[in-house]
């Protein structure tokens, strides 16, 4: 389900996936999902939206199966926007992006950050895209517990219909909340931006150590939190 996208324009790098929309997936180990604070976090990524007809999960933090304390970022179809989502206790607080992303050809950059300690006043879940924030929300509960599954490209708990169709590119987890200043700075780089200087930093997927036949993805942050690749195929290398 991976491929050579050689159209990605804004990038100097020349490897992103390629999600299908029907069972293709990254799935992360127990020891990343358990390393993602559900308290203070961040997660950043580049997107590519392809035609979608229903719900596409693009990331997910859950604590278990059956759970509904879930953070995560997906396509919003009825809405056509790009939703994060902090749920604690199915309590949903969301924050959307603008519209008319899907298949627009584009690739955007999409930042969300949460703030969730003991009900504070200062809880918000914050979508930056494209460098800018886009709309925040207030955070009036928190998550139970900690995360027990992660994962790029589909929805781990409703199972159906809901995998992401589009490109993905340099994922990237913070243990802290960004700053506008370092989500602009990761979005202004133009190329895969080197976070490894930043103390936040849990794993990182620049993609660009992929090789062909691979059935992980590395963690380029070094910290171990590989990626193993669900329904993979031969990668098609567009020229």
């Amino acid at each position: 389900f991976y491929s050579y996208d050689h159209d990605a324009s804004g990038f100097n790098d020349n490897i992103s996936f390629d999600f299908d929309g029907a069972n293709d997936y990254l799935e992360g180990s127990g020891n990343l999902s358990s390393a993602i604070s559900v308290v203070n976090g961040s997660i950043s990524t580049w997107i590519k939206i392809d035609s979608m007809s229903a719900n596409g999960l693009i990331w997910q933090i859950t604590k278990e199966e059956g759970s509904t304390d879930q953070i995560f970022l997906l396509w919003n179809n009825a809405s056509g926007v790009v939703r994060a989502n902090f749920k604690g206790g199915n309590v949903a607080n969301i924050a959307d992006s603008s519209s008319n992303l899907e298949n627009d050809g584009s690739w955007h950059h999409f930042v969300v950050t949460w703030q969730a300690s003991s009900k504070g006043a200062a809880n918000t879940i914050k979508l930056y895209q494209d460098g800018s924030l886009q709309d925040s929300d207030a955070i009036g509960t928190v998550f139970s517990g900690s995360g027990a599954t992660f994962g790029f490209g589909r929805n781990k708990l409703q199972n159906y219909g809901q995998n992401f169709n589009g490109h993905m590119n340099d994922m990237a987890i913070f243990n802290d909340v960004l700053t506008s200043s370092e989500v602009s700075s990761i979005y202004n780089s133009g190329a895969p931006k080197d976070e490894a200087g930043h103390s936040g930093l849990i794993a990182y997927y620049t993609l660009e150590g992929y090789s062909d036949n691979d059935t992980t993805v590395a963690d380029d942050a070094d910290a171990g939190n590989n990626l193993s690749l669900i329904h993979i195929s031969e990668p098609t290398r567009l020229l």
